[in-house]
């Protein structure tokens, strides 16, 4: 008797030991604001209203969001209002190895209620330090795919078709016909205790 008496004190201690990590993990400031320095590749990603909306049309077959840090910065927690978006990945600058990584990436995820797109994503449990993080664009929900006989050199194939229609061989492609990628704001957040570190050791 005893002994469970102890085993559920020691169960109760550890939880409440949980319990008070959670509540004192605090999260710092939006720092992607144009107003804390971030840079935009379009003005209305950081500019800390959801009224406008930032736009990103298909350039060398890429659609990019992307926003820059006055300094490199821990980064914790992305959090993405979205528009229209539902194929993207996320990545970040890494200076060391000199290249963009991927943290995350998101395939087919809709609202099927609307027949949009998810309206928020939050990414969170990362850990990496980086002045630039970005959005790489696949797909909208207001991308189209059209049908072509033959392809142009800054067409974006899906799919190629072959096939017998009426005793015919038949040749087609699938083309992307892109829209313009939509979100109204990007915010990013680190730990508060992040914030300790780096007044301890600046960059």
């Amino acid at each position: 008797m005893i002994w469970k008496k102890l085993s559920i004190c020691c169960v109760l201690l550890i939880g409440f030991s949980f319990y008070g990590c959670v509540l004192s993990t605090e999260w710092s400031e939006n720092f992607a604001l144009s107003t804390r320095g971030a840079e935009a590749t379009h003005p209305a990603l950081n500019d800390g209203t959801l009224d406008t909306v930032g736009v990103a049309w298909m350039k060398d077959k890429k659609r990019v969001f992307a926003l820059k840090f006055p300094t490199v910065k821990p980064v914790r927690k992305i959090v993405i209002h979205n528009d229209n978006l539902f194929r993207f990945d996320v990545e970040y600058w890494d200076a060391e190895a000199w290249e963009w990584k991927r943290v995350h990436e998101v395939r087919q995820k809709r609202n099927i209620k609307t027949g949009r797109a998810q309206p928020i994503y939050i990414i969170d449990r990362l850990n990496f330090e980086t002045k630039m993080i970005r959005i790489m664009i696949s797909r909208t929900v207001d991308d189209r795919v059209v049908s072509k006989p033959t392809v142009g050199p800054n067409d974006k194939v899906v799919n190629m078709i072959r096939d017998n229609i009426a005793g015919r061989y038949v040749e087609y492609y699938r083309v992307l016909e892109p829209a313009e990628a939509r979100v109204r704001e990007i915010e990013v957040y680190h730990y508060v205790s992040d914030e300790k570190e780096e007044e301890e050791d600046p960059q």
